[in-house]
């Protein structure tokens, strides 16, 4: 009977100590994998016929400066150099998470786009690019009691900057504006007409992902015949590419 008391009464192992002991075996198993992993090879050139010049450890934080079909140059500390795409697809890291210019997509891509504006109108449009250029077409609508106006404008589509998830572009184009009986927009009698216009707009973007980006857009918008009215407006917008 005593020597069951002396059982029953040795210490339990703590629970502290056993997750002590888990998570040193994890640290052990992240480090041999680390160490196990392939180094990524800089190349002087975009191809593999190119020699080596450097081999980074596979969780260096890369730069990507600039791509050539499936090959990216990047620039890590002081090193730069070429890789292939697929040698980063084959060995991801929470220190280099894949940045938009390593996923294999065309920026000359057609973008679709859908707009409200301050002026309750709507606006649909498409930016494409074509003999070098990106060019945008646009449509835009407004009913407001009987008071509707149209238009439609095509013109030139310009990227100004983009650092991450975020990017700014413009637009500057010519179109035709429709002057609904009953709307003082372009006439100040309210008749039914139609009147040249000369509209710019400037767009922040928020880049969900390479194919979506919703938007704040400033636009101004020139008659050229009519009143001349000179419209400003304010505007969220919906991108889509293909």
């Amino acid at each position: 009977m005593q020597a069951t008391l002396e059982i029953q009464q040795q210490p339990v192992p703590r629970i502290g100590g056993l997750y002590t002991l888990i998570k040193a075996l994890a640290l052990t198993v992240g480090l041999v994998q680390a160490a196990n992993a392939e180094p990524l090879h800089l190349r002087i050139g975009p191809s593999s016929s190119y020699p080596i010049t450097t081999d980074l450890p596979s969780d260096t934080a890369l730069i990507p400066l600039e791509r050539q079909l499936d090959w990216l140059y990047v620039q890590a500390g002081n090193y730069r150099g070429w890789i292939n795409i697929y040698d980063l697809e084959k060995a991801p890291h929470i220190n280099r998470p894949e940045p938009l210019q390593f996923i294999d997509h065309d920026d000359k891509a057609p973008q679709a786009e859908v707009s409200i504006t301050t002026e309750n109108a709507l606006g649909v449009g498409l930016n494409f690019s074509a003999l070098e250029q990106d060019f945008t077409i646009r449509l835009t609508s407004a009913t407001n009691q009987g008071r509707d106006w149209h238009s439609l404008e095509a013109g030139l589509h310009q990227p100004f900057a983009e650092n991450g998830h975020w990017s700014w572009d413009g637009f500057l184009g010519v179109g035709v504006g429709k002057n609904g009986a009953g709307s003082h927009r372009w006439d100040n009698d309210g008749d039914s007409i139609m009147v040249p216009l000369v509209t710019a707009t400037s767009d922040i973007n928020w880049n969900i992902d390479y194919k979506v980006s919703i938007g704040a857009r400033v636009q101004m918008q020139q008659a050229l015949s009519g009143n001349s009215a000179n419209h400003g407006a304010l505007g969220l917008v919906w991108k889509i590419r293909f």
